[in-house]
């Protein structure tokens, strides 16, 4: 860890800079720059969730680019020469660009909120392009993360269930770390291609559940996919429900000895 720090230690830097800096356009431009006074429009957990889920692509995008000196034969040879083992190499990898990588995403992500919030409602202006008064607080909330647990709030305010919140924590892991662990499969271009094989392993999984409509529902046309859908007796929670859980919650246990024994192939 401490030679991978020391090799790429400027690249981090530039990358949280940029990170930073684009984090926050995107904020910013995303807020609203003129309110009315008589509207109802809040700039809330919703609106801040949708810019998270944008931004998450950056963070996708450095997690992918985990194990660089793969690209080519010359470092790719330098870097298996250290005298490290698989593992170590392996966690090193993991600790640097999914922990530590996400964790430094949340702060970031956390601070240009609340700067691109300040920096909206100084310039933001009324129906008569005059700068609003104090009332504009109130179109811009204050950024925190616990507005994420709100899934609904009209009628009412209602919040993810614990099994849901876990399960969407879950999956977006599993995608960052099947960009991580599946890039070690490809040597040029390896986050672009690991980009298009998930996207073609969903149209894969689409085509297999259209496949078995197709045979177990005669009636079924075209490229319809017909799934019976019922609810079971733990928490009323259909099968439909189940199958995604089971996705979100399990796909780590496979995906990280995957790219550990890739790995491992490679250092052989």
């Amino acid at each position: 860890m401490r030679n991978d720090i020391m090799l790429n230690y400027k690249k981090f830097l530039f990358t949280i800079v940029g990170a930073f800096i684009l984090g926050f356009i995107i904020l910013y431009m995303t807020m609203p720059k003129m309110i009315h006074l008589n509207s109802n429009y809040t700039f809330g957990g919703m609106r801040y969730f949708q810019t998270f889920a944008i931004c998450l692509f950056g963070l996708g995008a450095f997690v992918g680019s985990a194990f660089s000196e793969l690209n080519n034969k010359v470092a790719s040879s330098n870097y298996l020469l250290i005298p490290a083992s698989t593992f170590e190499k392996f966690l090193c990898q993991f600790v640097i660009r999914v922990l530590f990588g996400t964790t430094i995403f949340l702060f970031v992500f956390w601070v240009d909120a609340h700067l691109a919030r300040f920096a909206a409602l100084s310039h933001i202006v009324d129906q008569n392009n005059q700068l609003a008064g104090p009332e504009k607080f109130r179109f811009i909330e204050k950024f925190h993360y616990s507005m994420f647990l709100i899934k609904d709030q009209y009628p009412i305010v209602t919040y993810w269930k614990w099994y849901d919140g876990i399960a969407m924590i879950l999956g977006i892991f599993s995608i960052g770390v099947y960009l991580f662990s599946v890039k070690l499969f490809f040597r040029k271009m390896g986050l672009i291609k690991t980009s298009i094989s998930l996207v073609a392993l969903f149209y894969l999984l689409a085509g297999i559940m259209i496949l078995f409509s197709h045979i177990f529902y005669p009636r079924t046309v075209g490229f319809n996919m017909n799934l019976e859908e019922y609810t079971t007796t733990f928490h009323n929670i259909s099968n439909v429900e189940i199958f995604i859980y089971s996705i979100c919650y399990f796909s780590l246990l496979f995906l990280l000895p995957l790219g550990y024994f890739k790995l491992k192939e490679k250092q052989v």
